[in-house]
């Protein structure tokens, strides 16, 4: 039997010593407050652990704050906290059992009253987000995650028309489980009367593009003979193939479309008109290199000078700025006997950065350099440039190699004219946007399962560079007090002259998937005088509505009590989803079913549509909702157990009745691993 629970007490048995009955200080689980948007009310919840319920007490207090705070249950585990004043508060709860006390704090900024619902803007894991905006409606394409171990799900659209009220629709390309692979980052265009999608597929590490003469689809394979439009060994077969994700469609005011994609490798390419195929070369935004063949040790690349001359500094600049190199520098008139120049083959601190500078005295035709350790990586050189005084003498000669792993990755690049590496911190995510005829390249840098995960930008004359980094380029980083954890892998939209960056950030304060769980966020971009981009401070108000917001009605479980058959913990209580965030939700503690979430809407209410949301879009829930008068006595009001319904979010279900009490009944999950989740359950009153 499930016995019907809220975010309470958990009484545990009693411990003795000596024969006597002790007592323990009671535990506390206390969930983040998130934040709180006036006039809402602030919610609190705990979970309490106590060996002795008959003597637990509990109670709430401010510890700080600008305004002056009424709680409406000071003495219960979970309570709503109401003021009028907005700022940064923190409160504490005490438990106390007999002589042992315990407490637990919890901070919760308050806004003032404005058009914004808050970030997240969606519900759900749904990283790497693309925004399109057309024919009055704005669509976002992203990643989509399905399980608590972040297995990757099914492909859909979100759809909104004033960017506050959004719902989800599945798509059906790609066909999940029929692709080879987790589909990636999707990315849109429009170019004349048709919508070209482009994904990445991790099976190959490869681009596809499919089309549709619809945002919404359907859509099918662009290319006729239904292959990617790059793969590790197709028109971009110049590296390994896992550089080839992230594609980003761009056109020019010229009609020209490019492509740009990468990850660590940053690249760039002509489209053909039809956008089927890369047309000429395949630019290499961080400048050209030498790879060789795998990552054994040691590797040695050769300079012929054509003469010989004094050699007195070169300049080395390997693959990764944030790896210490082990490498020496011999030189030699015949190619045979080799004189040693500088030996730094024992150095294990001296990170590569914007490359190693070495001075010396020696005379000789060739130069060689061996590297010798990388930290575990590979080598790889951008440019290795051989100066005698104050001239180069190294550019477009003629070099070898101990090995190379493939056209595009040369010996020549490390002596030709492509210098590198510009975009030194390129990681992944490229997105292109032209303002006032300047091209900017954004891009996500860091690790995307921490805090460093970030978005930078370089500018640039011409669609394929150079591009420079201004001296700050970083646009997007995890704000001071952590309420937004790495921000990255963004899309622009440009809307009436202004704009917006909409971006991922991590799940606070969950982390769960090894980091990999996301939530799409949107804040405003502004550019300075000179146009180099101003950097946006992630928000959680995010920026409301951008067209008329389209009335919703009053939801009468917002702010209301409710109780769960089973809470996972105190950051998943049940009153998290009646906040309207969609940053908290309610959980129940396995996956076993069913489970139910009760909401008392402290009085009696007409009501005619209910609406949820749950923690997985993409993936159907059976359930069924009831209506009561007391609390006692049930009516349906509707049922969808007999069979896994579409997945939808929100689900809406529409019909009247007069009720006191409303519950849901979760009966089980498309992927039966997944527990019941909610991230909002609203009733509307008639």
């Amino acid at each position: 039997m499930i016995v019907q629970m809220s975010c309470m007490v958990v009484f545990l048995g009693l411990s003795t010593l000596g024969g006597i009955a002790t007592s323990k200080p009671p535990q506390i689980s206390v969930g983040l407050g998130y934040y709180c948007i006036l006039p809402n009310k602030i919610l609190l919840v705990s979970v309490i652990q106590a060996h002795d319920h008959s003597a637990l007490t509990c109670s709430w207090s401010k510890l700080s704050g600008p305004g002056n705070v009424i709680f409406e249950r000071p003495n219960d585990p979970v309570t709503y906290a109401v003021t009028s004043v907005p700022g940064k508060y923190v409160f504490k709860i005490t438990a106390g059992v007999g002589q042992h006390t315990s407490e637990a704090q919890t901070a919760v900024n308050v806004y003032a009253p404005g058009a914004y619902t808050g970030n997240p803007i969606l519900p759900g894991m749904f990283p790497d987000p693309h925004i399109l905006y057309d024919n009055d409606r704005f669509y976002i394409y992203a990643t989509s995650m399905e399980n608590a171990e972040g297995a990757y799900g099914r492909a859909s659209v979100w759809i909104s028309e004033d960017f506050v009220n959004w719902q989800m629709k599945l798509t059906n390309w790609p066909v999940y489980g029929q692709f080879g692979g987790d589909i990636w980052a999707p990315d849109i265009i429009k170019k004349g009367d048709r919508y070209y999608q482009f994904i990445t597929r991790s099976g190959g590490y490869d681009t596809w593009i499919a089309v549709a003469d619809h945002p919404e689809g359907p859509w099918k394979n662009l290319r006729d003979n239904n292959t990617p439009i790059v793969s590790g060994g197709g028109n971009a077969g110049r590296i390994v193939a896992a550089y080839n994700m992230d594609s980003n469609p761009f056109i020019d005011d010229d009609g020209q479309a490019y492509m740009y994609w990468g990850w660590s490798e940053a690249m760039a390419a002509k489209l053909t008109p039809d956008l089927k195929d890369i047309d000429g070369p395949v630019y290499f935004l961080k400048g050209t290199k030498w790879l060789p063949d795998g990552g054994s040790m040691p590797q040695w690349l050769t300079v012929d000078l054509g003469e010989s001359v004094a050699v007195t500094r070169i300049r080395t600049c390997p693959e990764f700025r944030h790896v210490a190199y082990g490498y020496k520098i011999e030189i030699s008139e015949n190619n045979k006997d080799w004189t040693l120049w500088v030996d730094h083959t024992a150095n294990q601190t001296m990170k590569a950065g914007d490359g190693y500078i070495d001075t010396g005295d020696g005379k000789g035709r060739y130069v060689r350099i061996t590297m010798t350790a990388c930290e575990g990586n590979w080598a790889g050189l951008y440019s290795f440039d051989v100066f005698s005084g104050d001239k180069l003498v190294s550019r477009n000669k003629s070099v070898t190699a101990s090995s190379v792993r493939g056209h595009g990755s040369e010996p020549a690049n490390a002596v030709d004219d492509s210098g590198g590496p510009y975009l030194s911190d390129f990681v992944e995510g490229s997105y292109m946007i032209k303002r006032n005829g300047t091209y900017y390249l954004l891009y996500s840098s860091g690790a995307l399962h921490d805090g460093s995960y970030s978005v930078h930008y370089a500018m640039s004359k011409h669609p394929m560079g150079p591009f420079v980094t201004p001296t700050d380029n970083i646009v997007l980083e995890m704000n001071e007090e952590k309420t937004t954890k790495g921000p990255g892998h963004n899309s622009v939209l440009k809307l009436n002259e202004q704009y917006y960056i909409v971006y991922h950030q991590h799940n606070q304060p969950h982390e769960e998937a090894g980091g990999v769980f996301r939530q799409t966020c949107a804040d405003k971009m502004e550019f300075n005088a000179d146009g180099t981009i101003k950097k946006v401070v992630p928000t959680q108000t995010g920026i409301g509505p951008l067209r008329p917001l389209k009335e919703q009605g009053i939801d009468i479980a917002r702010g209301k009590y409710a109780q769960a058959t089973s809470v996972k913990n105190g950051f998943y209580c049940a009153e998290y989803a009646l906040d309207h965030n969609f940053a908290s939700k309610w959980r129940a503690a396995d996956n076993t079913y069913p489970q139910t979430l009760t909401v008392d809407l402290g009085g009696t209410f007409d009501i005619s549509r209910i609406e949820t949301s749950f923690e997985y879009p993409t993936l159907s829930y059976k359930y069924a909702i009831e209506t009561s008068l007391d609390g006692k006595n049930w009516d349906i009001y509707v049922d969808k157990t007999a069979a896994f319904p579409t997945a939808v979010s929100p689900h809406r279900d529409a019909g009247e009745a007069r009720a006191a009490f409303v519950r849901i009944i979760v009966e089980g999950c498309q992927r039966p691993e997944n527990g019941a989740g909610i991230y909002t359950f609203k009733v509307f009153k008639k």
